[in-house]
């Protein structure tokens, strides 16, 4: 890379992998395992490097200080990439995930609210209701000699604890294996990661089989999702004391939508209860999912989470909020999967303006693309990186190992838009894993190599399934 001494490094100055002469590197950037493309690519090229997707040069970077400087400098310099917003609206999904600016700032604040801390520690006994539903699941499994796609029983849980906590509505998914409105919330992440990776909007002119499924799918949980609105305009109607105290998500966001300049019209309430859905759904299951693709691998690591249970709580699951935190290896665990197994290992952002950061030049309009997993395994940030060790996450265990940068991993995105779920999803994942470790052991029903990262917007695992056998007590 040949730049002039103390000038800022232009996109021309950095390398580009070989593609097609027309599509350039287009047709890597559709594979299911398009982040470690992105990641071998970074290996051979460097941690900053462009791509050409057709008619577009866009850079990626792997570099830890230059993604975290992205980061913290949104909304303002950098915004997530265009075409994201205009699929999402095109799909009705006006959210605060898609939103940019002053519209972003303002839903920000109650989203936020409505999945702090203190709200969390109040929506506990919903989660452990669906956890408990979830270990009831489990143990009819474990008669049988048939594995099971853990996954699928993994989104049902996320779904049920989000309408409830988000809406005060119990869907119940679990209990109902062909509940048709999760099989429409699966359709649409994939749906939009086809999109934004296409170079053009072939879907709007000769719509597929499987996108006249979406729009099918969309009208459905329209219709689901405006049935939810209405019961909590009527509970707001009929309870005074709500608008003091709002029950749910939902019910907060309403009483927003009131207030003069609320940003909150109509579209922009029904896009993000669905965001609300969707994120939690996705994000949460793929997780958990990936996190008991590891265990099933480590029995050893199954016996210390089943011990420190047993040291916690009495029940099949932490019977309170604060137990939630005594379950420090669990959570160390779930923070080594995210580390080796993000769901969401690239993000795609664009430049409002000319930028120059971290010595890179960077025009406006530049389509930008933050590889996450890179960094995390590189032994200058994570001793032993490919190896799954939840002990680095433990204070008590540290140095456990010498190189040990938690920063480097943005699973939850950083900055000013940290994902406000973070929180909840922690805690639904961690009593969701301890009470599962108390009661089974877990095994792979395929050698781990056959089981696959497939890259739909989030990464999910393909071909993972998994048996239990009940502990003896």
């Amino acid at each position: 890379m040949k730049t002039v001494q103390n000038s800022p490094i232009t996109l021309n100055d950095l390398k580009t992998p070989k593609g097609k002469f027309l599509s350039g590197n287009l047709n890597d950037f559709k594979k299911k395992n398009k982040h470690r493309i992105l990641e071998d690519w970074a290996k051979e090229y460097g941690e900053l490097y462009t791509i050409k997707l057709g008619p577009i040069k866009a850079l990626v970077s792997a570099s830890t200080d230059l993604n975290a400087a992205i980061l913290r400098q949104r909304p303002t310099k950098f915004r997530r990439l265009s075409k994201i917003d205009e699929v999402f609206v095109e799909m009705g999904l006006h959210t605060v995930f898609n939103a940019e600016g002053a519209h972003w700032r303002k839903q920000r604040k109650p989203v936020s609210e409505a999945l702090n801390v203190k709200k969390v520690k109040g929506y506990y006994p919903i989660i452990q209701s669906k956890v408990q539903n979830l270990i009831t699941k489990i143990n009819s499994y474990q008669n049988s000699e048939e594995s099971v796609e853990i996954l699928h029983d993994f989104i049902a849980f996320t779904i049920d604890v989000t309408t409830e906590i988000a809406f005060g509505y119990q869907l119940n998914t679990l209990e109902n294996k062909e509940d048709s409105f999760q099989n429409h919330l699966e359709l649409i992440f994939p749906t939009i990661n086809k999109r934004i990776t296409s170079a053009f909007p072939i879907w709007r002119y000769f719509p597929s089989k499987k996108d006249k499924s979406l729009k099918k799918s969309l009208k459905a949980i329209e219709e689901i999702v405006n049935g939810f609105i209405k019961d909590a305009k009527k509970r707001l109607e009929n309870d005074e004391s709500l608008r003091a105290n709002p029950s749910n998500f939902l019910e907060a966001l309403l009483i927003e939508s009131e207030k003069e300049n609320s940003v909150f019209d109509e579209k922009t309430l029904y896009g993000n209860v669905i965001a609300m859905l969707i994120a939690g759904e996705d994000t949460t299951s793929n997780t958990l999912a990936w996190t008991l693709f590891y265990l099933a691998q480590y029995p050893e690591i199954v016996t210390k989470i089943r011990s420190e249970a047993l040291s916690v709580y009495k029940n099949e699951t932490p019977e309170s909020y604060d137990q939630i935190a005594e379950l420090k290896y669990t959570n160390a665990v779930i923070q080594e999967a995210i580390r080796l197994k993000p769901t969401t290992p690239i993000l795609f952002f664009q430049a409002n303006e000319d930028v120059v950061l971290n010595n890179v030049s960077i025009p406006k309009n530049t389509s930008i693309i933050l590889q996450n997993t890179f960094a995390t395994m590189q032994e200058e940030n994570f001793s032993n990186a490919n190896e799954f060790i939840p002990e680095r996450w433990l204070k008590a265990e540290c140095p456990y190992l010498q190189n040990h940068t938690p920063k480097a991993v943005k699973a939850f995105g950083g900055g000013p838009r940290l994902c406000p779920g973070m929180h909840l999803s922690i805690t639904e994942m961690t009593a969701a894993i301890s009470s599962i470790c108390k009661q089974f052991d877990i095994s792979l029903d395929e050698d781990a190599k056959n089981i696959h990262e497939n890259f739909a917007f989030t990464v999910h695992p393909e071909n993972l399934k998994v048996k239990f056998k009940k502990v003896v007590s």
